[in-house]
């Protein structure tokens, strides 16, 4: 999953179409890629795993919050550390989204000077965004500040453990040249804090979230991702995430698809066989990526406890866009003539859609309502 940068005005962001397509059926097995075939083996994770690595160079470190809101207002945190470039950047990101279309927030360059590590090497300071914490809990408390604009605290509480899939670590490739992404995650947290938009404030006790930590290696050898992040109000919360290589690629791998499933507030499975679909698309006469207006996303694998199938589906049009997103536009001039050596147009686009996800556990199958946000990226045109 990219950092954020700086969203496009509101008649560049959509599509260039100007119909609504109605929605199709869902994908058949067979008539789309497979993920590449991994062990779906979960694992916990100890405070080493979540410390800061700040590796040298070659790479981007994230450390993301996801927090939806009861009246389906959805806010995205996030520290990222760069050292792809010529010299090391963080940039800092809050953004919120009303349901009635408001939006605040944007992203913050700083140089390495405006970074401060905690002698944990987990919490954390930039500029306007503090990131703290919590060994009791092995929580966090965030806080971001832009003034006249957003203002978000927020104490994230883990409803299911940290964990990671295997050694937490996927490469884009069979060899470490070719690059790799190493990730921890929160599936569930619950969220209480306070959010002030535009005159606005918003005190909130039940707000449902996620945390992601990830390292990665030579991003830009990758060809796009699609992020999935549902919650409930209820306990369940389902997060997956994977990227595809470009066709040309010759390292061995082609789609790497690593997905959580939490129900009642435990972890049931972690999974490995999935997909995000773009069912159907619509040319982006901006970007000139053909951009997802449906989505079909397919979770499989088998319960940690029982071994026993289990298959979650979402299908969903694309109707509440929140942004696109221009990654190169707002970053600093030597670092984006750098990245662009590599990537060619890197574009990001997200929504907010209110769906419900089909459960089959075994023989029994239910449906859990709940909101869930879409992130698809686009690294080079194919």
């Amino acid at each position: 999953m990219l950092s954020w940068t700086k969203k496009l005005p509101a008649s560049s962001a959509a599509p260039s179409a100007a119909y609504t397509p109605a929605q199709l059926p869902d994908p058949e097995a067979g008539s789309y890629a497979s993920a590449d075939s991994t062990p779906a083996i979960i694992a916990p994770v100890d405070e080493s795993e979540l410390q800061w690595a700040l590796l040298d160079s070659g790479a981007t470190e994230t450390m993301t919050f996801q927090v939806i809101l009861p009246e389906r207002i959805f806010v995205l945190l996030q520290m990222a550390y760069s050292t792809i470039g010529p010299f090391p950047t963080i940039a800092i990101t809050c953004r919120a989204y009303h349901p009635d279309g408001t939006k605040a927030g944007k992203t913050i360059n700083h140089g390495a000077s405006a970074f401060k590590l905690f002698d944990n090497k987990m919490s954390a300071t930039c500029g306007e965004m503090q990131i703290t914490y919590n060994p009791h809990t092995r929580g966090y408390t965030v806080a971001f500040t832009i003034s006249g604009d957003v203002e978000v605290s927020a104490c994230f509480i883990p409803s299911v453990m940290p964990c990671k899939i295997g050694d937490g670590k996927a490469g884009f490739g069979s060899t470490g040249r070719d690059g790799s992404v190493s990730a921890q995650f929160i599936p569930k947290m619950l969220v209480d804090g306070t959010l002030k938009m535009r005159g606005q404030t918003v005190q909130f006790s039940d707000g449902q979230g996620l945390f992601h930590h990830v390292v990665q290696v030579k991003p830009q050898n990758v060809a796009g991702w699609n992020w999935a992040n549902f919650q409930s109000q209820n306990g369940d919360a389902l997060m997956l995430y994977e990227f595809e290589m470009p066709k040309k690629s010759t390292t061995g791998v082609k789609i790497v698809s690593q997905g959580c499933i939490v129900i009642n507030g435990q972890t049931i499975a972690v999974t490995t066989m999935n997909r995000g679909v773009h069912v159907q698309k619509q040319l982006d006469i901006v970007s000139g990526y053909k951009v997802p207006s449906q989505m079909y996303f397919i979770w499989n694998g088998k319960t940690v406890e029982s071994g026993e199938p289990v298959k979650v589906e979402i299908s969903t049009m694309l109707e509440h866009k929140l942004d696109t997103i221009d990654v190169l536009s707002e970053l600093p001039y030597l670092i984006r003539k750098f990245i662009q050596t590599f990537v060619t147009a890197p574009f990001l686009y997200s929504w907010f859609e209110a769906v419900t996800a089909r459960i089959t556990v075994g023989g029994k199958e239910w449906n859990i309502d709940g909101n869930v946000f879409i992130e698809c990226s686009f690294l080079c045109k194919e």
